[in-house]
């Protein structure tokens, strides 16, 4: 009778993972096909991938744009070039450049072409390259001006009084040398700077006018003249009170104090004689 009123108690068993083994993943109660796979595996838990397929799911039916497998992928690249403004032809691209006719910009156009670059970057690319283009020789202008300054102010320093007439001989040797003005600025941008070459040509210069070349004559244009291209040049210098031909006769060119306060160049007794003697090879020359 007491075992009759015994009653009987049901028994419960806690799920106690076995010690030492790791606590089960989440995904483990999916098949192994997908609970191997490192896209499922990177979740933390069913809250992360239910968040990541809302947001893949919102973005169904958006425009997507194609990845280009390769250059033969015309499809693909037909929808990029549509998708980021990529013009249809080398021709089509509207690029502007202060100063510069368009038709100029062929093959610029041509490359951004064939590397499909989109109108918009393609404009802001010549932009930055023409902005440094002229940074550069903005540079390179200063770089001219300040050795053009200080040329000058060495030349001035050695020539003291005689700095304006010896740079009028080396431009004048230098301009009978070019046989063209684009020929002269091309080698006044090249020399101008240079003070051995100034000097050297004003030696040259000064030869010509003073008709005594060392043996030079007739190798260049206007070291030898004609007859009446010497009559003319003896009239010029004849009617010239301020020529070195008159110094101390006319002029006071051969006065270094007065040249100095009149802004004049000096011209020293050897100077007058070859000039004396160059005027006696014009008399020789013109009959």
């Amino acid at each position: 009778m007491d075992e009759m009123l015994t009653t009987a108690t049901p028994e419960f068993t806690e799920n106690v993972q076995p010690a030492g083994n790791e606590p089960e993943k989440w995904y483990s109660s999916l098949s192994e096909d997908y609970r191997n796979h490192p896209s499922i595996q990177k979740f933390q838990d069913v809250n992360g991938l239910a968040k990541s397929y809302l947001s893949l799911e919102s973005m169904m039916g958006q425009e997507k744009i194609p990845v280009p497998k390769g250059d033969d992928d015309v499809n693909a690249w037909s929808m990029y070039k549509k998708a980021f403004g990529v013009p249809e032809s080398s021709e089509k691209y509207d690029i502007k450049v202060d100063g510069v006719d368009p038709s100029k910009l062929t093959t610029l156009k041509e490359v951004f072409y064939k590397n499909n670059i989109p109108q918009k970057t393609a404009q802001a690319l010549t932009d930055a390259y023409v902005d440094d283009y002229k940074k550069y020789f903005e540079q390179q202008a200063q770089q001219e001006r300040y050795a053009m300054q200080t040329a000058t102010e060495e030349l001035k320093k050695e020539w003291g009084l005689k700095y304006q007439e010896n740079l009028k001989d080396a431009r004048t040797f230098l301009e009978k040398m070019s046989s063209s003005k684009e020929e002269y600025d091309y080698f006044d941008s090249k020399i101008g700077n240079d003070v051995k070459f100034i000097k050297l040509l004003s030696k040259m210069g000064k030869s010509i006018s003073e008709g005594s070349l060392g043996g030079f004559e007739g190798q260049g244009g206007g070291f030898t003249k004609t007859p009446q291209e010497a009559k003319q040049e003896l009239d010029r210098i004849l009617n010239d009170p301020e020529d070195a031909y008159w110094a101390g006769a006319r002029n006071r060119r051969n006065d270094a104090r007065y040249c100095k306060e009149h802004n004049m160049s000096f011209v020293s007794e050897e100077e007058r004689k070859a000039r004396v003697q160059y005027v006696n090879s014009l008399m020789a020359m013109a009959g």
